[in-house]
Order: structure tokens, then C-alpha cells, then sequence
């Protein structure tokens, strides 16, 4: 999992730092363990509003989850708990996706065997 920091207007801090990487590794077992994930999170401070811009690229798939808030660690838990409710959609997509029965043109003879005729 490669995570890279950029901070505009605004300090990394290991608090930042450990909330982000408690709730990746959230997010990767949803996604599958052998999953590699690439993420940038972009902290920003306009005026009294600091927002927090997640990405992340999973298998040629992107989730980008944006929020603000006053507290920067407030921002940071909403744009995550945005991610991850992405993350359980495209989960849910894939498994629908791959439990399909396959046609019977791409079936084994064995398996047309124990197949009941319609």
C-alpha cells in the first residue's frame, strides 16, 4: 500500500498519519488483501474550512472521496468513511459480476452431464 502525503497550507502530523493508515487497512480487507492500492491524500486549509481529497487506485479502479469540516480530523473521518462506503459498492459489484453461471457453450462435458435437461 503506497500512500503519499501532500499537505497545502496544512502540517502532516503522525495523528493525521495513523487515522489514515488504521482506516486503509479497513478498506484493503474489504477490497482483498492482495490488493495493491496506490492513495494521495491532499490536506487543505482555506479560511476556517479544511478539507481533506482522497484517491485511491485498486486494480485499474479509482475511489476519490472529497470532504471539509472545522477540525481537520473531522474532515479527514468523512471523506473515509465516503471512501469506504465506495469500497463496499465496488466490492459488491465484482462479486455479482463473477458469481454469473457461465453459458453452456463455455461449460465441461462433466458438468452438462449432472445438469438437469430443461
Amino acid at each position: 500500500m503506497n500512500v503519499k502525503y501532500t499537505g497545502r497550507q496544512e502540517s502532516i502530523t503522525p495523528a493525521v498519519r495513523k487515522q489514515v493508515e488504521t482506516r486503509l487497512r479497513k478498506i484493503k480487507k474489504v477490497l482483498g488483501t492482495r490488493a495493491v492500492m496506490e492513495v494521495r491524500v491532499v490536506l487543505t486549509q482555506e479560511r476556517h474550512v479544511h478539507h481533506a481529497e482522497i484517491n485511491l487506485n485498486v486494480f485499474d479502479h479509482s475511489l476519490s472521496a472529497d470532504a471539509g469540516a472545522p477540525e481537520m480530523i473531522l474532515a479527514l473521518g468523512e471523506s473515509l468513511d465516503r471512501l469506504e462506503t465506495q469500497a463496499l459498492k465496488q466490492k459488491a459489484r465484482w462479486r455479482v459480476k463473477t458469481r454469473r453461471m457461465r453459458p453452456a457453450s463455455a461449460r465441461s462435458i462433466k458438468t452438462l452431464a449432472v445438469l438437469p435437461a430443461a
